[in-house]
């Protein structure tokens, strides 16, 4: 959305995993989606990643940010921006880290 916002504005967003979840997050105004799972994760033990070409894919029909979520690291970062990702949401890793 073009107009600014505000500390306590409310923002619709939608968590993703077909292209037809993206096109009801779409007709329902989302103002952003998380996709996924995009890889192989620990938080999604068993179930296959959607893989990059599902990224593409929802953020061709996405008019509102896409931020990639399942799998990943920063090492995958330069692969999902290059898919159109805003950006990429990591969980698994972090649980992973020692201090």
């Amino acid at each position: 959305s073009s107009t600014s916002r505000g500390l306590g504005d409310v923002y619709k967003r939608q968590s993703i995993h077909s292209v037809e979840d993206m096109l009801l997050a779409k007709k329902l105004g989302a103002d952003y989606a998380f996709a996924g799972n995009i890889y192989e994760t620990d938080c999604k033990k068993g179930l296959a990643g959607r893989g990059l070409d599902f990224l593409k894919s929802v953020v061709e029909i996405a008019d509102f940010p896409v931020y990639a979520i399942g799998g990943i690291t920063a090492a995958r970062m330069p692969e999902i921006l290059q898919a159109g990702a805003a950006g990429g949401c990591m969980m698994s890793g972090f649980m992973k880290m020692t201090p």
